[in-house]
């Protein structure tokens, strides 16, 4: 048996006959060890997860490129989801849609209009599920009637309700909660929005302290933000009501914060249009909101000149909706998407052709004028972050007529549909090179070892190199020692002499240049991929 000495010298000859040498003589990989505090950060970002270029929080120069908002592809099976079964009194209305990821299942809640209702509008909510989100089925889940309406509230107006699945609720009766517009005395002045817990999102008990804040007509949209800790919901301007888009934030989902409008920059005339809704007589419908990658995606009903009076064929925009895409850093404060990215608030107001930026500010269109399914009017559907085989899903409601399609000689009623539009992960805004150009990004700081780019670069290549604080190429990392990326990929690994490893520009104030030829640029991210055990160091 041997003892701690032998132990000792035995494990000491062992380690000796490799590489690296105990006993004073192993040393630690230049960079491997790092310094930080918030003298050597100075003024540089700390960055988080994937970074995306919708606005210029992480941008300091475009040389040679610029950037573009993307539009989704709608689905070529569209629409999906249509009034079909005997018991529907009406084609679809205001749309949930999550998929869940604990049961692998998507499932879709869907307003009908009731024809019996006991107020100027009232609706029944249906519910659908889909195994891949394409191909929907209507479960018989209320016996009593045969049907796929769930068992929601009985109060007069039920109407606009807005689901989400509570990824922290404490009680399982509360799993799934709602907010939908109701009256609770049976008036049209009783009106207003109360909220509706579930333990399935089938069966729907009200909340005893209804109502829980003022009227919002359009459907209201709650989900858990876990960056503020709250509940919110965008509802409408009101009352009285307007086309306007507000939001409102709880701690417990029943006592609710006064409205907070958005999006109107000054000045507030003119029924607080900005100059970029004024050349199209633009209204502020609805608003629903995605949570993606630490940031904030609106999606803006951007309602056109409202009318009932006949339409010339050179106006054929008036009275139509289509989506627009408005962002945040914060949930609060938020800025519209233009063809170049998101616009700054102190330049909504700067004199440039906002008719131009209008229509090129078109995130989801309409279709084809009586040829398509949604001709009339797109409209998302309330929806948490969908991403599936690398795409992000986006569901919507589409209109077969005009706003006020009876006084325009449109089919009424109207008919609508759930469709899908897909776009490419990170896809919101790219930076795009057509021939060659470059972008350098803000002083930044992260933590990882490796850099990944999600870019097209199969018409062309990039290429990153690194930048100390002063500017000056650090040295195995230029653009010379960086490996050509050349093909189409979400997940490009940039390699410096054929090596992922940069784990020596990790923790220190540095810049990054991204060379594109012929090529669209994304998002990157920092990632830790690499194993950096080592036994020992004097």
């Amino acid at each position: 048996m041997m003892d701690a000495k032998t132990l000792f010298l035995v494990g000491s000859a062992v380690i000796t006959t490799g590489t690296m040498i105990f006993a004073g003589s192993l040393k630690a990989p230049p960079g491997l060890f790092k310094d930080l505090n918030d003298e050597i950060v100075g003024n540089a970002i700390m960055i988080n997860g994937k970074q995306l270029f919708v606005d210029d929080y992480i941008i300091e120069e475009l040389r040679d490129v610029h950037k573009v908002l993307n539009q989704p592809a709608k689905h070529p099976m569209n629409p999906l989801l249509v009034r079909d079964k005997p018991w529907e009194v009406d084609d679809p209305d205001y749309t949930t849609v999550m998929y869940d990821d604990q049961e692998k299942v998507f499932k879709l809640w869907y307003a009908m209009h009731n024809p019996k209702r006991k107020l100027s509008s009232e609706q029944f909510l249906a519910y659908a599920t889909s195994e891949d989100g394409i191909r929907w089925t209507k479960p018989i889940i209320n016996t009593k009637d045969h049907s796929n309406i769930v068992f929601h509230s009985k109060m007069p107006g039920f109407l606009a309700a807005g689901i989400f699945k509570d990824p922290v609720a404490r009680d399982p009766q509360k799993r799934y909660k709602m907010l939908f517009s109701g009256s609770q005395d049976g008036t049209e002045e009783g009106v207003s929005t109360n909220a509706a817990y579930s333990p399935d999102g089938i069966h729907w008990v009200d909340e005893p302290g209804n109502p829980v804040t003022p009227f919002n007509d359009t459907q209201s949209c709650p989900f858990w933000d876990a960056r503020r800790g709250r509940y919110v919901a965008h509802v409408r301007y009101g009352p009285p009501n307007s086309r306007m888009c507000s939001f409102i934030e709880s701690e417990d989902f029943i006592h609710w914060s006064p409205k907070i409008t958005i999006l109107w920059p000054a000045p507030t005339d003119e029924g607080r249009k900005s100059k970029m809704d004024i050349p199209f007589n633009t209204k502020h419908y609805a608003m629903q909101i995605l949570q993606y990658e630490g940031l904030y995606f609106g999606f803006l009903w951007a309602y056109h000149g409202e009318t009932i009076r006949p339409i010339p064929d050179d106006q054929l925009w008036k009275d139509k909706t289509n989506l627009q895409l408005v962002f945040s850093r914060n949930g609060r404060t938020w800025q519209r998407v233009g063809k170049n990215g998101a616009i700054p608030w102190r330049e909504m107001n700067d004199d440039r052709d906002w008719k131009k930026v209008a229509e090129e500010a078109v995130f989801l269109p309409y279709g084809r004028h009586k040829k398509d399914w949604d001709w009339g009017a797109v409209g998302a559907c309330h929806q948490p972050a969908i991403v599936i085989d690398d795409e992000l899903r986006f569901y919507y409601r589409g209109y077969t007529g005009r706003h006020w399609a009876k006084y325009h000689g449109d089919k009424y009623p109207k008919s609508r549909g759930v469709g899908l539009a897909i776009l490419r992960l990170d896809g919101f805004v790219s930076i795009d090179a057509d021939t060659r150009g470059s972008m350098t990004t803000r002083e930044l700081v992260f933590i990882g070892d490796t850099l990944e780019i999600n870019a097209d670069a199969s018409g062309g290549s990039i290429q990153v190199e690194a930048l100390d604080a002063d500017g000056k190429v650090i040295e195995g990392f230029g653009k010379e020692d960086c490996t050509p990326m050349t093909t189409d990929s979400i997940r490009h690994v940039v390699r410096w002499n054929d090596n992922p490893d940069c784990h020596l520009i990790q923790a220190r104030p540095i810049k990054l240049r991204f060379h594109l030829n012929k090529a669209k640029l994304y998002a990157f991210t920092p990632r830790i991929r690499h194993t950096h055990y080592v036994p020992s160091y004097d």
